[in-house]
């Protein structure tokens, strides 16, 4: 029997899980959380950091596994290279996963292989940070150099902050970073909407990407924390062109040889961005929406890749304008419930995951999320009016226990709203 060992254990990565058990594939999931829900799919699981390489390896040494995932997770696809480099296993090198997952490793990776990339700085203690950048003008991200999700991310610029301002943005990042490290970064306006969604690598070449739009929580305690990736792209065709053949290029030079990759990316003029490549799945159910509006199966996919196996796969173009939607609530409070208005939309699938009554978060990255929905749409104008306006066909309920904010209030956006 085969078996695959998957790192972490949000509840992302449960269809992974699912689609391996049902072929017969022996499942062993690693994560810290003992209550994640991947533990209540998988064959085993161990109750293990998947940022402890040392502790995975032996447990993939022990385990006998034929095959490694790291699914949508930054941190965990860097143990997965580190374990299948060790093991001999179908795997990235771990230089090329490192590249890609540190924002800033990446962004000299780029400049050195002359792609357009925007002026940043690197920082490892705040203080620098602030020397460096207190009288600089314009506008600047901050943001941890090894995360994903937009955690810790917010946007400054001296015009409008002070330097106590510009640290409390600063340690939110390095609170969010894995080695304390912090990338700012100049400010680009990109023309139109961000491109994401995932790709596909067999033997170096891209052989499938699937080009959506990035929405964004603008109204929110967090402006840069996506909220929805809608299906299709509604860039040209000749910038998606572009962007395609920049993707290969990277691809071909940072030696990514094999597997599914995320992507975030902004166009400017002639320029293409690349933002983000995240060596792993996307997480926010991006392989199911992508299936759902391409019927191209992108976890059976990585799977096959993981375990060595022959991989079928085409580029096919989106057939059924499709997104993810992302429910957050923008202050702490108690979860009361959820109405949708009847539309022009269909739910195929919702995932829920607070009960009514729970205290949930307030929604300032992916981790804090109250669900998600899987949308199906009749055309793109539809699905882009009402990816871009959730206000008009979901109410979400909460019971505010928030009294003050304190200095517990560092987004860079002053509007406190529930949609």
């Amino acid at each position: 029997m085969l078996k695959l060992l998957l790192l972490g254990g949000a509840m992302h990565q449960v269809p992974i899980i699912q689609k391996a058990k049902q072929q017969g594939i022996f499942t062993v999931l690693c994560d810290y959380l003992p209550d994640n829900p991947g533990r209540l799919v998988a064959d085993r699981y161990y109750c293990t950091s998947t940022l402890d390489r040392e502790a995975v390896l032996a447990i993939a040494r022990e385990e006998g596994i034929d095959g490694i995932v790291a699914y949508a997770s930054d941190p965990a696809a860097r143990t997965a290279a580190y374990v299948g480099e060790a093991l001999g296993l179908v795997t990235n090198s771990l230089e090329t996963v490192e590249t890609l997952t540190n924002k800033a490793k990446f962004r000299t990776f780029l400049q050195q292989h002359g792609f357009a990339v925007p002026k940043t700085f690197a920082f490892t203690d705040v203080e620098t940070a602030v020397e460096t950048l207190r009288n600089r003008a314009g506008d600047y991200i901050i943001k941890p150099a090894d995360a994903s999700g937009s955690k810790g991310i917010s946007k400054w610029s001296r015009k409008n902050g002070t330097d106590e301002q510009l640290r409390l943005q600063l340690r939110s990042a390095f609170a969010m970073s894995f080695n304390q490290e912090v990338v700012v970064e100049e400010f680009i306006t990109r023309d139109g909407y961000q491109i994401g969604g995932d790709g596909f690598v067999v033997d170096g070449e891209l052989v499938f990407r699937c080009f959506g739009n990035g929405h964004f929580n603008v109204n929110g305690v967090n402006p840069f924390a996506p909220i929805s990736a809608s299906f299709p792209s509604v860039h040209p065709p000749h910038v998606l062109e572009r962007v395609h053949q920049t993707l290969q290029r990277m691809l071909t030079e940072v030696g990514f040889k094999q597997g599914a990759f995320n992507f975030d990316i902004f166009v400017k003029g002639e320029d293409v961005y690349l933002m983000d490549i995240g060596p792993r799945n996307g997480g926010n159910y991006i392989p199911q929406i992508i299936e759902q509006a391409t019927g191209v199966d992108l976890v059976q996919a990585t799977i096959d890749v993981a375990l060595g196996m022959p991989v079928t796969i085409e580029m096919k173009p989106v057939t059924v304008p499709s997104a993810y939607f992302i429910i957050g609530s923008q202050e702490t409070g108690r979860f009361m419930g959820v109405h949708f208005d009847e539309d022009a939309y269909t739910i195929r699938q919702a995932n829920i995951y607070y009960n009514v009554g729970d205290v949930v978060p307030r929604f300032e990255g992916a981790n804090q999320a109250l669900g998600s929905l899987i949308l199906e749409f009749e055309d793109v104008e539809t699905m882009l009016r009402f990816v871009e306006h959730p206000e008009r066909w979901l109410t979400l309920h909460i019971k505010s226990t928030e009294e003050t904010e304190g200095e517990s209030w560092t987004s860079s956006s002053p509007v406190r709203t529930v949609f």
